[in-house]
């Protein structure tokens, strides 16, 4: 039994009406008490007052409580997981090459601007025309470090309320992104993974899934 069934159990045993549960809970504010109740039973496990509140009422804490709380905690945990994955194939399957910019910042100011227009707004770039026409990835890094290269000395290019662009990645797959330093004005190792939003500049240098360009010979 979850925990929203199992209170709803102790609830209907006892006669516990809703407006009982403020004072049951021992809460001064009933409104607040009861917006926090209906919080935890949507999934809201993190609320430790009021689970101990919960585990003080003998009425409501009963033998299974902790039982059901550990259920919830999994089926919660279970779910994000599925909804993870299931958003993780949508990408994958809706996935087309693009350039990702890695900003400064990983928080963006103002946040509001962000939060109004979306990430992807300020950290997405469609590859320009002069780079689509090559058919080589070759031919495709040198153009694009090129046209990088000349349009970066704008310090407006792809600037953003992340602030200065420090690297940019070529993702010409889902899961593997060439990367070019903006500093260095030149591609200079490959990232194995989906970048996550935002990561610094450390995190990705750090990154045991980066292997170096090899030049060709």
């Amino acid at each position: 039994m979850l925990l929203d069934a199992y209170l709803a159990h102790q609830c209907a045993t006892h006669s516990i009406r809703r407006g009982q549960l403020p004072a049951l809970l021992q809460f001064k504010n009933p409104n607040k008490a009861l917006r926090r109740y209906d919080a935890l039973l949507a999934g809201a496990l993190l609320d430790d007052d009021l689970l101990d509140r919960i585990r003080a009422c003998p009425l409501l804490c009963g033998d299974g409580f902790e039982e059901a709380l550990t259920r919830t905690r999994l089926k919660l945990a279970s779910d994000a997981r599925e909804q993870q994955l299931a958003m993780e194939l949508r990408a994958r399957r809706t996935f087309t090459t693009h350039l990702w910019v890695i900003h400064e910042r990983s928080i963006p100011s103002p946040i509001f601007v962000v939060a109004f227009f979306g990430v992807e707004t300020f950290k997405r770039v469609e590859l320009p025309d002069v780079v689509l026409v090559e058919t080589s990835i070759g031919g495709r890094l040198v153009t694009l470090a090129s046209f990088l290269a000349d349009n970066l000395r704008d310090p407006s290019y792809l600037a953003s309320p992340f602030g200065r662009a420090v690297q940019v990645l070529y993702r010409d797959t889902y899961d593997h992104s060439y990367v070019f330093d903006v500093a260095e004005g030149r591609f200079t190792h490959e990232l194995h993974d989906a970048p996550p939003v935002g990561r610094a500049l450390l995190t990705l240098r750090n990154s045991t899934s980066l292997t170096p360009i090899r030049k060709e010979r």
